[in-house]
C-alpha cells in the first residue's frame, strides 16, 4: 500500500457500506498482533480490514534508525497509509498505538478518521504514571521490560512475559512463539510518550470514538482508560478478565465483539437509518 511500510490486509468478500478499518500496534510489535485474531474475524463480519507496521517495526523499513523516530514520525507512517485508502478509515489503535491516534488527532484536525477505536492506549498523560506504578506493584517486570529496551538478546521469561501481557490461562505455547517476535522499541518514541506529562493535554476535535481498556491490565490502569476516554468525551468500557494484549489475550473475542458492536451500532446503524 505503502512502499516501505509492511501492511497487512484483509478484504471481507461481503463488505458493510461503511469505513475500512486500520490498525495500529503498541510497542515492541509489529502488525503482526492483528493479524493472529482480528484482522480475519473483522473480514468474516464485513469489515475491509487492514494493519500497519510503524516504521522500525514488523517488516517495515526504518529498524536502523529505529531510535530515532519519534511519535510524529509515527502519525506520519499512519497518514500515508490513510491517503491511500479509497474513504477515511475507523483508526483503531492500542497501547502506544493509541498515544499515535491521540496525536492524530491533533496533526490532522481538518482532515479527520471516520472514528477512533483505542484499546488499552497510552493516556494523554504518557507513561510516567505507568512506570512509577510499576516501581511499587511490579519491580521485577519493570527492570525485565528495561533489560529488554536495553538489548534485543535479553528475552524476559515466559512468566514474566505473562504477568505483563497475558492472562494467567493464555496458552504457553502460543506465548512463546509471540515472545520470540517481541523487538526492542523506539527511546525517542518512548521519550515522547515520557515529557508529553510535563505539558497539559490539548483538546482534540470531536470524532465518534470508543475506549477500552483491561481489568487486569498490568499497564494502563482502569484510571488512565478514564483519562483517555475524557479527552475524547466519550465513556470508558473496561473488559472484564482480560490483560493488556486483549487482541491476543485468552478473552480476545471479548474485544474483538465489543469493537464491533461498537462500528455496528455507529456506521451500519447509522446508514440503514439514513436510507
Amino acid at each position: 500500500m505503502v512502499p516501505g511500510l509492511e501492511c497487512a490486509s484483509h478484504h471481507a468478500d461481503a463488505a458493510h457500506d461503511a469505513p475500512p478499518l486500520l490498525f495500529v500496534h503498541g510497542a515492541y510489535c509489529g502488525a503482526w498482533v492483528w493479524e493472529e485474531h482480528f484482522l480475519p474475524w473483522f473480514a468474516q463480519r464485513g469489515w475491509h480490514a487492514s494493519a500497519v507496521s510503524l516504521e522500525g517495526h514488523g517488516d517495515s523499513r526504518g529498524h536502523a534508525w529505529l531510535a530515532a523516530l519519534g511519535i510524529d514520525d509515527f502519525v506520519r507512517n499512519v497518514r500515508a497509509v490513510v491517503e491511500k485508502m479509497p474513504r477515511p478509515p475507523v483508526l483503531i489503535g492500542h497501547s502506544m498505538g493509541g498515544f499515535v491516534l491521540q496525536r492524530y488527532l491533533e496533526m490532522y484536525p481538518h482532515d479527520l478518521p471516520a472514528g477512533v477505536v483505542l484499546m488499552a492506549s497510552v493516556p494523554p498523560s504518557g507513561v510516567n504514571g505507568s512506570a512509577w506504578r510499576m516501581m511499587t506493584t511490579a519491580p521485577d517486570l519493570l527492570a525485565a521490560l528495561n533489560l529488554f529496551q536495553a538489548s534485543e538478546r535479553y528475552h524476559p521469561d515466559l512468566g514474566q512475559a505473562q504477568r505483563l501481557l497475558f492472562s494467567p490461562d493464555i496458552d504457553h505455547g502460543r506465548l512463546m512463539g509471540w515472545v520470540n517476535r517481541f523487538q526492542a522499541e523506539s527511546m525517542r518514541a518512548l521519550f515522547d510518550m515520557s515529557m508529553i506529562g510535563f505539558f497539559p493535554a490539548s483538546k482534540l476535535p470531536y470524532v465518534p470514538a470508543l475506549v477500552l481498556g483491561a481489568a487486569n491490565d498490568q499497564l494502563i490502569s482502569p484510571q488512565e482508560v478514564v483519562e483517555t476516554a475524557c479527552r475524547l468525551g466519550v465513556v470508558a468500557e473496561v473488559l472484564p478478565d482480560t490483560a493488556h494484549l486483549m487482541m491476543l489475550d485468552t478473552r480476545w473475542e471479548m474485544a474483538a465483539e465489543q469493537v464491533a458492536g461498537w462500528l455496528q451500532r455507529e456506521f451500519v446503524a447509522a446508514v440503514a437509518v439514513s436510507e
